[in-house]
């Protein structure tokens, strides 16, 4: 089923490639391959590792999540509120397709590069975690918490990682990139969370499904955000001394 989805964005590239070819420059195809090498350098790669203690804290936390999975997922489908399920549509791969073709066409009409290059980094995003989100599902083969065998992995079933979950937090970090308000950036992340309760409340993934997922979509989204330069540096605070009438002031300004 999950191969049989990629064919829409198959055709929609290829067509999209067929219609555009008379117009690309002759030089454009390596300018793709060459973006296509700091992307996938991007994904492998990060800029700030994290410490010891912050990696250590991390798996331990996944380690407690993995070990009360199966309880918690009987009292998240318990205890979590039914409204829930309305989340579940922001977690489609159609979401995200919708949302990237939103930004581009957006992008183009009102001259916005940034809105432009986040609807094409999310286009990207997209393909690539739908085929990592097919090989692990094979690989891993867990058994849903509604199915036989629930929770067991090589039982042939598709529960981890969570692809709501990820395309959710996948979402959430190219729009976080892309925004330079950071008010609106509060609401992308407990979106992609409500996603993510949604599919435990159902009975459709255990936490670390989602735990995972949303890890997995995250990294993908924040990462190829890098390669096209849409997260923002951070701001640095420059201090000069200037002069003025009975002495001096030091004026602090911060350049991006």
């Amino acid at each position: 089923m999950r191969t049989v989805r990629l064919l829409p964005v198959g055709i929609a590239v290829a067509t999209a490639l067929a219609v555009a070819r008379p117009a690309l420059s002759a030089d454009i195809f390596p300018e793709i391959w060459a973006q296509a090498k700091t992307d996938a350098t991007a994904l492998v790669t990060m800029d700030s590792p994290p410490s010891a203690t912050e990696l250590g804290l991390g798996l331990a936390a996944l380690g407690v999540l993995a070990v009360e999975d199966e309880h918690l997922s009987t009292e998240g489908q318990r205890h979590l509120p039914g409204w829930l399920h309305r989340f579940n549509t922001a977690g489609e791969v159609g979401t995200a397709n919708v949302a990237s073709a939103a930004l581009v066409g957006g992008g183009l009409l009102l001259g916005e590069r940034r809105g432009t290059i986040a609807g094409l980094t999310l286009f990207e995003g997209n393909v690539i975690l739908d085929l990592v989100l097919n090989a692990s599902k094979s690989a891993f083969g867990r058994a849903r918490p509604n199915q036989a065998h629930a929770g067991d992995f090589r039982q042939g079933g598709d529960s981890f990682p969570s692809s709501h979950a990820a395309h959710a937090f996948m979402i959430a970090a190219v729009l976080d990139a892309m925004v330079d308000r950071p008010a609106w950036r509060w609401a992308f992340y407990p979106a992609a969370s409500g996603v993510a309760l949604a599919r435990i409340e159902g009975g459709f993934h255990f936490p670390t499904d989602v735990a995972v997922g949303g890890l997995l979509g995250w990294w993908i989204g924040h990462r190829l955000s890098v390669a096209h330069d849409l997260v923002e540096l951070p701001a640095h605070p420059q201090v000069s001394v200037v002069p003025v009438r009975g002495g001096a002031e030091l004026v602090a300004h911060y350049s991006w």
